[in-house]
């Protein structure tokens, strides 16, 4: 059995993201590295079977996850990982998540974890649902459950079935990438599995804020605005689910325009970014801010 694991970075925490590293060391056949922007200084040269591969600029994480992609399909390999800089594996990870798959369910391409935000402290972010009311959260403690959309980090993908549902979709750049794989996938008929007897350590925000009610994951303005624009881009455009939930995208865009700027700082910045995310998404304009 053969799994690769790939790491997007941009600009890591240094010390974190060797945490991650070594907490895949062992578990993978070999880990790529690859890196959105400035030249990444970090030795490997104690790492065996880790490769780094610096890109001329930030070109978004779904473009950096597809070069992964692509060369762990060219090496035959059985699985592909997705991880983040800042996500932190346990021990056996990736026997007891493989062990998920079974050996004779064939439509099921990818398991994904619970994860422990660091910065919320939630012991877990939950599980989606599509329901005929909209998206639904739910937190299981135990148990493996057929979800809907989950994060990058940490899933696990069969590889011989990534040709059947394509590469991630470059154009949104970042954020929305992965569930809007996520929906071709199910659209396609494949099924997707949450692995709720196994969480992993992920930074979801940037920073939190408590509000009494409930706990929320804070962004940069830049982050905000990616967020808002995919949101309102997909729910005008994505084929991969009804009009209802389409709808239900477009509300929470809307909540996000009137969020971002109030709870997350810099007002007026934010403002600026949340409107230019609403006109670029309703005209189609994706890639990178400009």
């Amino acid at each position: 059995m053969n799994i690769q694991a790939i790491i997007v970075t941009y600009n890591p925490e240094i010390s974190r993201f060797n945490q991650c590293i070594e907490s895949l060391i062992g578990q993978v056949n070999k880990i790529h590295i690859i890196n959105n922007g400035d030249c990444l200084e970090i030795n490997l040269d104690n790492y065996s079977d880790v490769y780094l591969q610096n890109l001329d600029k930030n070109y978004g994480i779904g473009f950096a996850q597809n070069i992964g992609i692509k060369k762990i399909l060219e090496e035959e390999s059985d699985y592909v990982l997705l991880s983040d800089q800042d996500t932190i594996f346990p021990k056996k990870y990736v026997t007891n998540m493989l062990a998920t798959f079974g050996d004779e369910n064939k439509t099921v391409i990818a398991i994904a974890p619970l994860f422990k935000d660091i910065y919320t402290k939630h012991d877990s972010a939950g599980f989606i649902l599509k329901t005929k009311y909209g998206f639904k959260t739910f937190y299981p403690k135990i148990g493996i459950y057929e979800i809907h959309q989950a994060i990058a980090s940490g899933l696990i993908i069969k590889s011989n079935l990534i040709s059947k549902v394509g590469y991630m979709n470059e154009n949104l750049f970042i954020d929305w990438v992965d569930l809007e794989w996520c929906w071709r996938a199910t659209k396609n008929g494949f099924r997707i599995l949450g692995n709720a007897n196994v969480t992993i350590s992920h930074a979801l925000g940037d920073r939190s804020i408590n509000l009494g009610y409930r706990t929320i994951s804070l962004r940069s303005p830049l982050r905000n605005y990616f967020i808002t624009r995919n949101c309102i881009y997909l729910a005008i455009n994505s084929r991969q689910i009804d009009l209802y939930h389409r709808i239900n995208l477009l509300l929470k865009s809307f909540r996000y325009m009137i969020a971002f700027p109030i709870l997350s700082g810099n007002f007026w910045v934010n403002l600026r970014l949340q409107l230019k995310a609403f006109k670029d998404g309703v005209m189609n304009k994706l890639g990178p801010l400009q």
